[in-house]
């Protein structure tokens, strides 16, 4: 095995295999839910050849490894025969119980909630805005936009945000461990053809069992379905528990759909979708508004956002914009932030004189311009403090500058120089303002890295 004593070292550092509840994995890291945090070996692990970094949340200690952690996990698993993506089986008296001794356990259990919900389905969102892109692109280039072509790849690129409350309902279903088919049954419902067509005749209002309610086209939304089936999960917890065992699979779906979806449509689905709009159009206001200094702000703090783990936080508000708006002022401002870390990676790559740092550097740079800035950030510029410094410096004035042109992004993704069709859009000039911003929060970055230094050691 390639990756056996890094995960013997690993393992030795955590107290072993029997003090795993849970292994998983994200893009860069391996995330191992422990039985005993205190048996963790911090210095040690952050010391093996292979690791950049090691991040505890509270709930999970999270071991930076880079894009080459999905070959690590799957030797990972092979060796302490862990089931793949395992979880811990408790009831919710425990999980409560387990959380008031943990710290930070409320945010970080809000973050995580979030970041399960959305991460599955971002690369159907990125993907799909791509295909926009590339139609873009295409219309530029001369292709009839009332031709065949054109409607096929627009419907393409239009279907998952049309319906993108069914992968978000099949996805909180699985966050909340709830029966995803049955959730799926409840969002149908609440996407039927039916309300459109009362909204098409100009009916707002309807009533169910004389309690009146607004009538709402679900299509694109986002925080509807989610707080919708997070209700489902509760009442088919509760129902499962008074239920008899012989008649759960029939009785269980049934109460649920009848009790949680009219009280979707009558209360929950109405607030949650004026509450999104509200959202998006704050977070508009405050860039719009906001100017130079908003993007000043969120360009500086992105970087601190993304090492407390609170950046997925705002993940709802991109959707919600994308599907309400159509862009995004965030995302041209976070990945400016993106691009300091890469930037002073790089610097530290110029300055550095240790062979080992210069190579972790100079991938974690690399793996930063493509959008991946956790090898950066936790083996690199967070590790010597004044390049992340430097690296928060850079995003601030690339996300100004960002700001100052009102900048957008039209798609979904990871923000970075790679990912530019995700910020073409009608205006021509959008796409090389974000690069030209992308390319002064490098540049700053990198520049004051090396000015700064830093102790190597």
């Amino acid at each position: 095995m390639k990756y056996e004593k890094m995960i013997k070292d690993i393992l030795g550092a955590i107290g072993g295999k029997e003090n795993i509840e849970s292994a998983a994995h994200c893009m860069t890291r391996l995330r191992l839910t422990l039985k005993d945090d205190s048996k963790v070996e911090e210095e040690t692990i952050k010391n093996i050849d292979g690791v950049m970094g090691l991040v505890n949340n509270g709930q999970q200690t999270q071991i930076v490894i880079g894009p080459n952690v999905a070959n690590v996990y799957k030797e990972f698993i092979e060796m302490t025969g862990l089931a793949e993506e395992a979880s811990i089986d408790e009831n919710i008296d425990d999980l409560k119980k387990d959380l008031k001794n943990k710290k930070g356990n409320l945010m970080t259990s809000f973050f995580e909630t979030i970041a399960g919900i959305f991460n599955p389905i971002v690369p159907a969102l990125a993907g799909a805005g791509l295909v926009r892109a590339v139609l873009t692109i295409a219309v530029v280039c001369g292709l009839d936009n009332s031709s065949n072509t054109y409607y096929v790849i627009n419907t393409i690129a239009n279907g998952v945000f049309t319906f993108l409350p069914f992968l978000l309902a099949a996805s909180a279903a699985k966050q909340f461990k709830m029966n995803q088919y049955v959730a799926l049954t409840i969002c149908a419902a609440m996407m039927s053809s039916n309300w459109a067509a009362l909204l098409a005749e100009g009916t707002t209002t309807f009533s169910f069992l004389a309690i009146p309610f607004t009538v709402v086209n679900y299509a694109s939304s986002v925080l509807p379905m989610v707080f919708a089936i997070w209700f489902a999960s509760i009442i088919e917890k509760y129902v499962d528990k008074i239920i008899p065992g012989a008649l759960k699979i029939i009785l269980v779906p049934c109460l649920v759909m009848l009790i949680a979806t009219p009280i979707a449509l009558i209360t929950i689905g109405p607030i949650a979708t004026w509450v999104g709009n509200q959202l998006a159009v704050v977070v508009t206001l405050l860039f719009e508004k906001g100017g130079v200094f908003a993007g000043i702000i969120y360009g500086g703090i992105y970087s601190s956002m993304v090492v407390l783990g609170i950046h997925h936080g705002m993940v709802p508000v991109l959707v919600q914009g994308i599907t309400t708006q159509g862009f995004n002022y965030i995302s041209p401002t976070s990945g400016a932030a993106n691009m300091g870390q890469a930037g002073a990676a790089f610097g530290v790559w110029l300055k550095a004189k240790n062979p080992k740092m210069k190579a972790i550097a100079g991938s974690a740079a690399i793996s930063a311009i493509t959008g991946v800035t956790e090898p950066a950030i936790y083996g690199v510029n967070f590790k010597y403090k004044k390049p992340f410094l430097a690296a928060s410096i850079g995003g601030a004035v690339g996300g100004g500058f960002a700001s100052f042109f009102a900048l957008k992004a039209y798609a979904m993704g990871g923000p970075s120089f790679l990912n530019f069709a995700m910020f073409m859009g009608d205006d021509p000039m959008n796409m090389w303002l974000v690069m030209i911003g992308f390319a002064i929060a490098f540049i700053i970055a990198a520049v004051l890295t090396v000015v700064m230094g830093f102790e190597e050691n």
